[in-house]
């Protein structure tokens, strides 16, 4: 699935948004701040593209405005930025190590045949797998359902696309603007 060139368009001016907002404070910085700067826009613009309607959308919402509120508020003007900025993730559930080990130990014990060992195999390299893009995708450590870790998975992926496409059609064009 390839990002439409309305969603590159609208991700360009969001970004271009942000980082006019940026400007004034950007001019005297180090590398690393202009990084910085250059990286939050990108997010909050990659995240105003989906409207809060995406768990990643909603986590990177929430993880910038911590950041810098004033520019999520500038940036999500129209789509209920309040509403968006406050609205609290879900609070991710912690077992007890102690109680996961021994219930490990018990289901361990149980003697199993070959084709239940490579069940239970696969069980575990998915559930590795599932665990990996948890952790990769914004707001993935709180989505219980790997249904839904996938789609959003999915809608990450495009949005991402879109950011990279993006600013390749920058780079590109900066360089043709120095050969000339």
């Amino acid at each position: 699935m390839q990002p439409t060139s309305s969603m590159n368009e609208e991700f360009l001016k969001k970004w271009q948004m942000g980082l006019q907002i940026f400007r004034p404070s950007i001019d005297n910085t180090s590398v690393h701040e202009r990084k910085k700067a250059i990286k939050l826009s990108a997010d909050v613009a990659m995240a105003s593209l989906r409207k809060g309607t995406t768990c990643w959308s909603r986590a990177l919402i929430e993880k910038t405005a911590t950041e810098d509120n004033f520019l999520v508020r500038q940036m999500l003007s129209g789509i209920k930025a309040e509403s968006l900025i406050n609205k609290k993730l879900p609070k991710k559930i912690v077992c007890h190590r102690k109680i996961v080990r021994r219930s490990k130990k018990i289901l361990r014990r149980k003697s199993k045949s070959a084709s239940e060992e490579a069940a239970a195999k696969a069980k575990r390299l998915v559930k590795r797998r599932t665990q990996g893009l948890r952790n990769v995708v914004p707001g993935g450590e709180l989505m219980s359902n790997d249904v839904l870790l996938l789609q959003e998975t999915l809608d990450y992926i495009v949005s991402l696309q879109t950011q990279v496409n993006v600013m390749r059609s920058i780079v590109d064009a900066a360089e043709a603007e120095i050969e000339r």
